[in-house]
C-alpha cells in the first residue's frame, strides 16, 4: 500500500471488474487501484462542480483561466485601438471644420450603416456612398 493512503473495502460485480481490466489501459492506469481514483476524482469534480458544467473543476479553472488572460488581451487591444482612432478624430476634427448639421447627419447615416450591415462596414462602401453623396462640411 502507498505511503499516505487509507484502505477501503469496494466490491465490483463481475461485469465491471471485466469493464475496469477493458478500459483501465485506455486512461494511463497501471493499476485498478489507480483506475478507481482516476474515476472517484472525476466523480467527486462533477460532483462539485454541480449543475453548472459537467466539466471537472480542474479543467473548469483552467479554462476560466485562459478566458481571463483572453479579457485582458482584448481589453488592452481595444484601449490601443480606441487612441489610435482618437487620434485619428482629433486630425481630422483639426483639418476640417464640420458644422452641427453635417456632423449629425453623418452621425445618423454611421448608426444606420452600422446597423444594416452588423459593424462591417467596408471602406468601398464607404467610399462608393461618398462619391454619390455630396459633402456639406
Amino acid at each position: 500500500m502507498g505511503k499516505g493512503k487509507e484502505q477501503i473495502a469496494f466490491r465490483v460485480t463481475p461485469q465491471m471488474k471485466r469493464e475496469i481490466d477493458l478500459i483501465m489501459d485506455s486512461d494511463g492506469s497501471r493499476t485498478q487501484n489507480d483506475f478507481l481514483e482516476h474515476a472517484v476524482r472525476f466523480y467527486i469534480d462533477h460532483l462539485l462542480a454541480g449543475s453548472m458544467t459537467t466539466l471537472p473543476v480542474s479543467v473548469t479553472s483552467a479554462i476560466d483561466g485562459r478566458l481571463g488572460m483572453l479579457e485582458d488581451r482584448l481589453s488592452a487591444l481595444q484601449f490601443n485601438n480606441s487612441v489610435e482612432l482618437d487620434m485619428l478624430v482629433q486630425i481630422i476634427a483639426r483639418a476640417y471644420k464640420f458644422n452641427d448639421t453635417a456632423l449629425r447627419k453623418l452621425r445618423s447615416d454611421s448608426v444606420k450603416n452600422v446597423k444594416q450591415t452588423s459593424g462591417r462596414v467596408p471602406l468601398a462602401n464607404a467610399v462608393k456612398e461618398s462619391d454619390e453623396a455630396e459633402w456639406q462640411g
